[in-house]
């Protein structure tokens, strides 16, 4: 599904994937293959798409982003936005695509948000690579299908643009890929005055992800005032277990990934038994956690093992730590 597309957003959020059932070892190997199959793909599925784990920095950002979505509809000028900056691996994208989708679920369940009435409460679209202001305005034309022609100027659609999150009662507008408007380039500063622009005209809440979001100079130089002002920086960090804080963090994420693999002789708790090994393999980052685990959790179900070799993360440590000392 291309979720930058209003058809491809809205299967995003209508897809469920449903954790499968428990069943007992004996009762997987009495399955016909065909069934195993078709068990073990639903398990993956639902480790892969359907588990989402709610880090204390993901409630934080969260909150904020409601909060704003309150706020910003009585506003005439100087609408609140969020921006959300990490290195790579931080969980960036799946934090804003996680955030959307529970937001146009809530308004759903609140009754204001149909297909029938043609309202769209999210957006989601990306930054392409070398951006103008018009490559801009045309990612928002693309999610919304609105018909143009070679010649629309760029006054006509903003005004396009403005017009479609008005009347689709759109009151979150993601914005990823954000560092890709490097102000050093002239194109891409008139891109983010476009955005600024958009912002005014519409009661959209605005919220940009992207890579060190600080070095591309949306915070600094002339730009600077306009958008702290406005913008509240939020930064993805890894996990620390420097305190006891960061150790009880981890601890919950280990856990709660632990749980989502769904082997049916994994221990519950015991992945605690090697936090420092993953901890120090993956740098606290949360995207190299998870493709570690989920790809140990496949041989696990792939040998018939059906829980981690914990194991092979310490000696994987002790590899490392090999190689790095021949280095030297």
């Amino acid at each position: 599904m291309d979720i930058t597309t209003s058809e491809g957003w809205r299967e995003f959020v209508d897809s469920t994937y449903e954790r499968p059932a428990r069943i007992t070892p004996p009762a997987l190997r009495r399955m016909p293959s065909s069934e195993r199959w078709i068990y073990n793909e639903a398990r993956a599925r639902y480790s892969q798409a359907g588990a989402f784990v709610k880090t204390p920095q993901y409630a934080a950002f969260q909150s904020a982003v409601r909060e704003r979505v309150y706020l910003n509809p009585h506003r005439q000028v100087g609408k609140l936005g969020l921006i959300l900056s990490g290195e790579p691996g931080q969980g960036k994208t799946t934090t804003l695509l996680q955030i959307g989708k529970e937001h146009e679920l809530r308004r759903r369940l609140m009754g204001r948000s149909s297909t029938a009435d043609g309202r769209i409460p999210v957006m989601y679209v990306m930054v392409p690579a070398q951006c103008t202001a018009k490559a801009m305005l045309l990612e928002f034309v693309r999610f919304f299908a609105l018909p143009t022609i070679a010649r629309t100027t760029y006054n006509s659609l903003l005004e396009m643009v403005a017009n479609a999150i008005r009347r689709c009662g759109t009151e979150l507008i993601l914005i990823d890929d954000v560092h890709h408007l490097d102000l050093q380039y002239r194109q891409n500063l008139e891109a983010s005055d476009m955005l600024k622009q958009l912002s005014e005209r519409c009661g959209g809440t605005f919220v940009y992800a992207g890579i060190a979001v600080e070095a591309t100079g949306l915070l600094s130089g002339s730009r600077e005032g306009q958008i702290r002002k406005r913008f509240e920086l939020f930064t993805a960090s890894p996990f620390t277990i420097t305190s006891a804080q960061g150790q009880s963090d981890w601890g919950d994420l280990l856990l709660a990934l632990e749980d989502s693999l769904c082997l049916l002789k994994q221990k519950p708790g015991s992945i605690l038994e090697v936090a420092k090994s993953l901890h120090w393999l993956t740098g606290g980052e949360i995207g190299p956690l998870k493709d570690m685990l989920q790809l140990s959790a496949f041989r696990a179900i792939d040998s018939g093992a059906e829980r981690l070799d914990t194991s092979e993360f310490d000696r994987e440590v002790e590899r490392r730590r090999r190689v790095m000392g021949d280095r030297r």
